[in-house]
C-alpha cells in the first residue's frame, strides 16, 4: 500500500511539471527493467535499447498513468511489450534478409554472451528457458526469474490467473523434459 501512496505521489509530481520525479523513476528502476528483459529475449546485446525504449513509452505515457497498479507493475507491462515487439521485428529480419546473415549476427552475440558465462549448467538452462515459446517463457521469467505473484503476473501478461497456472504448468512440465539429465 505504502509503494502505490508513493507512486501517486511521483506521478502527482511529474504531472505538476517536476521532470526531475522521472529521473528517480528511472534510477529505482531501471536495473530491474534491464533484468527483465533480458531475461524475456533470451539475453541479446540488445536490452540497452529495450530499457531506452521502456523509459521513453513510460515518459510519454506517466501523465496517462491512473495509479491502478504499482509504477513497477506498470513499467514490466510495458518492458513485456517491447520485448514481444522487439521479437517480431527480429523475426521479420531474420525472414527478410538471408538466413546466412542472420546465423552469422545471432553467432557473434551468442558468443559474446557465452565469453561471460562461466557454468555449463547455467548454459543449459538458460537455453531450455530461451527455448520455450513466447507464451511459456514470459510467465515463467516472471514467476521464478522476477519471482512476482502470480496475482501480479496475470494482469501484465493480460491473461486470467487460470490460464496463467496453466502456462507454468506447461512450461515446467518442458523444462523437466529438456533438463532431464540435469535433474538426475
Amino acid at each position: 500500500m505504502t509503494e502505490t501512496l508513493d507512486d501517486e505521489l511521483l506521478v502527482r509530481q511529474f504531472n505538476q511539471g517536476d521532470d526531475s520525479v522521472f529521473d528517480r523513476i528511472v534510477e529505482g528502476n531501471s536495473a530491474a527493467i534491464a533484468v527483465l528483459a533480458n531475461r524475456l529475449l533470451g539475453w541479446p546485446g540488445e536490452v540497452e535499447d529495450i530499457v531506452q525504449d521502456v523509459f521513453l513509452a513510460a515518459f510519454l505515457g506517466l501523465k496517462k498513468f491512473r495509479c491502478e497498479c504499482s509504477l513497477k507493475t506498470w513499467l514490466f507491462t510495458i518492458t513485456i511489450n517491447k520485448c514481444r515487439s522487439y521479437r517480431y521485428k527480429r523475426m521479420l529480419y531474420i525472414r527478410v534478409f538471408s538466413q546466412a546473415d542472420a546465423k552469422t549476427s545471432l553467432a557473434r552475440a551468442q558468443a559474446a554472451n557465452e565469453t561471460s558465462m562461466d557454468s555449463e549448467v547455467f548454459e543449459r538452462v538458460r537455453r531450455a528457458v530461451k527455448a520455450l515459446p513466447a507464451k511459456y517463457r514470459e510467465p515463467v521469467v516472471l514467476r521464478y526469474l522476477q519471482d512476482l505473484s502470480t496475482n501480479e503476473i496475470a494482469p501484465m501478461l493480460g491473461i486470467s490467473k487460470n490460464a496463467l497456472n496453466v502456462r507454468l504448468s506447461r512450461a515446467r512440465e518442458r523444462l523437466r523434459q529438456d533438463l532431464a539429465e540435469l535433474i538426475e
